[in-house]
């Protein structure tokens, strides 16, 4: 199908901009919107509310977060008037549950994308007891997920593998879009010394929040700011109030952190589990310096890593940040205009990319009419009970 004529329906559970995967689908449907012929995302925001979000809840173990049940309703009647060609969507999750069975009811190609290593997740909150529980649920969901989708597509490698033995036939491996504010707004000269060190993201154990707070104490002449939210915020308030070099800004829109970014030399990323690493590559492009660790998937991509900094096996972060500083100033700058040039280059890449596997992913079929549903039974009620017929043997 030709790019021009498509129209694609993005369905996210992860809220608009408070994570990288919502962060990476607001960005790409953006980008998306001057190629296709219509685009649109399905996502809760706190600000914003989409029409398809219903009651939401906190996340156990972080209260910062909220789980949301879509309005089925609303969501099938979104899918009778725009009639996509493709369904997009990040699984598992309810939104994405309840997408995938309208689109299965009605003939229409499924892309799920597969960016959130969930195993590890699992194993550093609850415990090897429910972590194995809970890996069992995700592996059954994933494989009902990929066995009813068109295509599958990964953000880093190392998933790619983890997606086939996930039951995944044939993932496909694309980039990472960036938001306009960091791609068109020319990027503000960087100061020659190194002072300033930014973290953006969420207080979370995988994060290794820590190493932050560590460096902070042990680099006094660094002005340390953390920024984002998380179940670990009462901890960074606690150590900023005795630091005067750390600096808390609390959560963040993306203007602001766009302007954070600015004001730094150099973004960390100190985290154990990090897919992508979405705010690495937005620091690139603003032209800074990126130190992360091997666990961030941003480092299989090898014209990024060039640009990178990487912690050292038996490395502090404190550690490569003494190292990076005692480079020379036109040392840093090469790199750091490297950066951009990198994180430019998969911008532009990633969206044409994804545009080729979402026509790919259409096909030449046109969308079936919409079925009017007929039931007293609640629509989101029935479509669980379709999703585990669908996931026996046999079907």
């Amino acid at each position: 199908m030709k790019t021009k004529r498509l129209r694609v329906l993005f369905v996210v559970d992860a809220m608009k901009g408070r994570n990288g995967v919502g962060a990476y689908f607001q960005d790409l449907s953006a980008h998306l919107r001057p190629l296709v012929e219509r685009v649109e995302l399905v996502a809760p925001s706190l600000s914003e509310p989409h029409p398809c979000q219903g009651v939401s809840m906190p996340i156990p173990g972080d209260a910062t977060q909220r789980l949301f049940l879509p309005r089925m309703r609303r969501l099938a009647a979104l899918v009778e008037e725009m009639r996509p060609h493709v369904i997009v969507i990040p699984g598992p999750g309810l939104f994405a549950l309840g997408a995938f069975w309208i689109a299965r009811r009605r003939g229409i190609p499924l892309c799920v994308t597969y960016q959130t290593d969930y195993h590890q997740l699992v194993r550093l909150y609850w415990g090897p007891r429910l972590a194995r529980l809970a890996g069992g649920l995700i592996d059954a969901l994933n494989r009902l997920l990929f066995r009813g989708s068109r295509t599958v597509t990964t953000i880093c490698e190392s998933m790619l593998a983890e997606a086939r033995a996930a039951g995944a036939r044939q993932p496909c491996l694309v980039g990472t879009p960036l938001g306009e504010a960091f791609v068109n707004r020319p990027p503000r000269p960087m100061a020659a010394a190194l002072e300033s060190v930014l973290y953006v993201g969420r207080l979370a154990a995988e994060k290794n929040i820590d190493a932050v707070l560590a460096l902070a104490e042990h680099c006094p002449q660094l002005r340390v700011v953390i920024a984002g939210d998380g179940p670990l915020r009462d901890r960074v308030r606690e150590r900023a109030t005795a630091l005067p070099n750390l600096d808390y800004l609390g959560w963040c829109s993306r203007e602001q952190v766009v302007e954070a970014v600015d004001a730094a030399q150099v973004l960390v990323l100190p985290s154990t589990v990090e897919a992508f690493g979405t705010v690495a590559l937005e620091a690139m492009a603003r032209q800074r310096l990126v130190i992360a660790t091997p666990a961030c998937g941003i480092n299989e991509w090898p014209q990024l890593a060039r640009a990178l900094t990487v912690i050292a096996p038996g490395e502090s972060l404190a550690d490569t940040v003494r190292r990076l500083a005692a480079h020379t100033p036109a040392q840093r700058q090469a790199q750091a205009l490297a950066a951009r040039a990198a994180a430019m280059a998969m911008n532009r890449g990633a969206v044409e990319h994804w545009a080729r596997v979402l026509a790919d992913c259409a096909g030449p079929e046109a969308p079936q009419p919409a079925a009017k549903v007929r039931s007293r039974k609640p629509l989101f009620r029935k479509a669980l009970g379709r999703l585990g017929a669908a996931s026996r043997p046999g079907l």
